[in-house]
């Protein structure tokens, strides 16, 4: 499985992709792409990196190639976000965007200015779906007006290397979480395996992601859980017990903690 570091497969021509999703959350990943998100109604959390804003109507969101990011349902209320994904050699010959610099916060409020970069963004989600002729330079044109303006309109910063190195071990332990969720894995355990004291390893994974260890390690192992109760022909029990949850108890405890609903609704014959 590959949660935390997207692989994105682009269906158009273009490395490009529109979403338009209601009450997403998706726990902590990254990929190469710049991802884009316009809140279009109601309220949404979303975190990029060691920051986390609810975002609210209008609001606007950057994430850089490689930023962490998550999208948590903010609980009692419905959203809708715009999601715009594109790879950055759109821009050009640029393996990552920023490359030379860091924008100071990744969100801006509504205003005049997101008024505009949305229009852009809508106008790139038509181009793509009417696909008329010379669409895919029109679509690159108007990608370089939208991320040529962002720096107009949220301040900048030169690229600080400290949060740079902090951000690449945090990538790293969220990549072991992944590939060990299915094992035993506690929180002294993982931060003996990076060197790191049990409690700094706490506050700085909790501080950087706005879940702590074990919700985010049950988060994993709950979306993986999900993949197999909607791909195959196992049992909830054995599904538990391979995604690393020591007993059906508390695998239905945990999911219906997090999804607000038990696991059986996937599995209408059980």
């Amino acid at each position: 499985m590959k949660f935390f570091y997207q692989d994105w497969h682009f269906e158009s021509e273009l490395p490009l992709t529109v979403i338009s999703q209601n009450n997403i959350s998706y726990h902590s990943h990254c990929h190469p792409e710049v991802e884009l998100i316009y809140v279009e109604s109601g309220s949404i959390w979303i975190g990029v990196n060691e920051e986390k804003q609810l975002v609210r109507e209008g609001g606007f969101v950057v994430c850089g190639s490689n930023d962490i990011h998550y999208f948590e349902h903010d609980k009692g209320k419905d959203s809708r976000v715009l999601i715009l994904i594109f790879k950055p050699e759109l821009l050009g010959s640029l393996r990552i965007w920023p490359g030379d610099f860091q924008f100071a916060t990744p969100y801006l409020s509504q205003s005049a200015e997101t008024a505009y970069l949305v229009d852009l963004m809508y106008s790139i989600l038509q181009e793509n779906k009417d696909t008329q002729t010379g669409y895919t330079m029109v679509i690159k044109g108007l990608l370089l007006q939208l991320c040529g303006s962002l720096p107009r309109y949220i301040p900048t910063l030169p690229k600080d290397k400290e949060p740079h190195e902090q951000r690449a071990r945090m990538q790293k332990i969220l990549s072991y979480i992944e590939n060990n969720c299915c094992s035993e894995i506690t929180l002294e355990s993982i931060a003996r395996h990076f060197n790191m004291d049990p409690h700094h390893f706490s506050r700085t994974f909790k501080s950087t992601l706005g879940f702590n260890f074990k919700t985010y390690l049950n988060t994993v192992r709950i979306s993986l859980a999900e993949i197999k109760l909607e791909s195959t022909e196992l049992s909830i029990t054995d599904i538990a017990m391979e995604c690393g949850f020591t007993s059906i108890r508390t695998f239905n405890r945990v999911y219906k903690s997090l999804k607000g609903r038990p696991p059986s609704h996937l599995r209408k014959g059980d």
